[in-house]
């Protein structure tokens, strides 16, 4: 690979979309979203999208109700803008009716943005609460890195110490290419630690025709998986080599290399709780619409994403 190709580029987040619904999980991404925006010196567009009214045959007058709502949520943003998470923070708030991409994606091209934050599973606050339900949609539809806080999040310690390690997890692919530069900013920018996880998938073993064969199938599987995993570590090694990540950097974060067979999903989560990670980057490609091999990183960035103890970044190819 070129060395164009994997020059290492620290990412610019300016701009930080936070899609918010004042839900109790909108509300746990503010910690995070304060460091974030004070470390890159971030403006923070504060966006809330009301579902968009409901057609009929006749035409009506406006009903009063989608007027509280309106002005619900431009009160609630104004007292956001106030709190102390955004109040020394460069900020604007936005209240927009419509689908909510349509709206998002629509703000991401005007604004430039760097980076969308969000909360998932918003089911209570103000009425008609739309963001939890489309979180997916945001992180599989944007060109930026979204930022997730998942329903199970509990670590958010990267907003409040600069010990957590940032967990970066790699299928090599050119999504994770991408990835690797925001993991390492942010490992730098908390001084944290970091440590780079692959999960060799587990191989599908064919059954033999013999129990004579038994040894043999097993012994040809062992070989297989040692290769698998010494091919992966030297991958990596590649993937963090002087030529992406330079000597200054690997010495400053001493980044860890993690490689295992098993569950993609599985193996992620698993390392993160244990190691008490701050934050997961993944890398993540736009899937073809006719295979279904290549949907299944989306699985497992989903599955990541609802599960996680901690914030996820997604960045796609």
């Amino acid at each position: 690979m070129s060395s164009s190709a994997t020059t290492l580029l620290v990412p610019s987040l300016k701009n930080i979309l936070f899609a918010t619904d004042f839900s109790p999980c909108s509300q746990a991404v503010l910690p995070f979203l304060h460091d974030l925006a004070l470390r890159y010196r971030s403006t923070v567009h504060l966006v809330h999208v009301i579902p968009p009214e409901a057609r009929t045959a006749v035409p009506m007058d406006r009903l009063p109700e989608l007027d509280v709502d309106q002005s619900d949520a431009e009160s609630a943003l104004r007292a956001l803008q106030a709190s102390a998470f955004l109040n020394d923070i460069a900020n604007t708030a936005t209240v927009e009716r419509g689908e909510v991409w349509e709206v998002l994606g629509s703000i991401v091209e005007e604004k430039k943005i760097d980076l969308i934050v969000l909360g998932t599973h918003g089911r209570r606050g103000l009425r008609k609460l739309v963001l939890g339900s489309v979180a997916e949609q945001v992180f599989r539809l944007a060109r930026c890195p979204v930022l997730t806080i998942g329903p199970h999040t509990t670590n958010l310690d990267m907003a409040r110490t600069n010990v957590a390690p940032i967990l970066f997890a790699t299928d090599f692919s050119s999504g994770s290419q991408h990835a690797l530069p925001y993991a390492v900013s942010l490992a730098r920018a908390n001084r944290s630690g970091l440590i780079l996880l692959h999960a060799v998938p587990p191989s599908v073993a064919v059954l033999p025709s013999s129990m004579e064969a038994v040894a043999a199938n097993l012994e040809c599987g062992a070989e297989l998986l040692a290769h698998a995993l010494a091919d992966a570590r030297r991958k990596m090694e590649r993937l963090i080599s002087a030529e992406s990540v330079s000597t200054e950097t690997q010495e400053e974060l001493k980044p860890e290399i993690v490689i295992e067979c098993g569950d993609a999903s599985a193996l992620i989560l698993n390392t993160a709780e244990r190691r008490r990670a701050g934050l997961i980057v993944m890398g993540a490609h736009r899937a073809s619409e006719h295979s279904v091999a290549a949907h299944l990183p989306w699985a497992t960035v989903s599955y990541v994403v609802c599960e996680a103890h901690c914030p996820v970044l997604t960045v796609r190819s």
